[in-house]
């Protein structure tokens, strides 16, 4: 295709095909690939110029989004480019880049995570939490999810929930009993503590 046109506007640049087409791509591309020297470019040349053009803008973007939610993982950040309007490939070779360069760390993102909620959730919500944000499983199973700390907050959850709760009122203890059941919490546990606490 001959170039009819080219032009750099700020940090793009303008390229007019003969066909009528226009193209605007990174500047750094087009001057690292010395476009303004040629008068004609084929498709496939073309086609590796607006890959690299995306890539290069997907890596500014994913750079900004890193710095203002640094505990995200590698799926999290490929979503966002995704969200953002850049193909399956570009967004994956964006997140890869940031992987080898050590910018993007899963394993380390997720023990921040862990430390983060420790002593507010269960392991069984901690697992929950990393599975919903996309962290893949390989890297769950490097990180030692104790369960020491869920009985700690499983008795100061148990204090507030049963301090309105009547003694006599089966149906309000079996709602506290769910409750306690669906954040993983063991069934078992969760009856012994509230018999101990109403003196059952």
């Amino acid at each position: 295709m001959r170039i009819l046109d080219k032009k750099i506007v700020g940090n793009r640049a303008l390229l007019v095909f003969d066909n009528g087409k226009e193209v605007e791509i990174d500047r750094e591309v087009y001057l690292e690939r010395r476009l303004y020297t040629k008068d004609e470019v084929d498709q496939k040349e073309l086609e590796e110029v607006l890959f690299e053009s995306g890539l290069k803008s997907a890596k500014r973007l994913l750079v900004s989004y890193i710095q203002r939610y640094p505990l995200k993982s590698e799926y999290g950040y490929y979503k966002y480019l995704l969200s953002r309007g850049y193909d399956s490939a570009t967004a994956l070779k964006a997140v890869a880049y940031f992987v080898n360069s050590g910018y993007i760390d899963e394993l380390e993102n997720a023990k921040k995570l862990v430390n983060k909620y420790q002593k507010r959730k269960s392991s069984f919500e901690i697992l929950q939490l990393l599975r919903k944000n996309g962290f893949k499983s390989s890297t769950i199973s490097k990180l030692n999810l104790k369960s020491e700390n869920d009985k700690e907050i499983l008795l100061k959850l148990l204090q507030k929930k049963l301090r309105r709760v009547n003694k006599e009122d089966s149906k309000e203890i079996l709602k506290v009993i769910k409750w306690f059941v669906s954040r993983g919490y063991d069934y078992n546990t969760v009856v012994e503590k509230i018999r101990e606490f109403l003196d059952y």
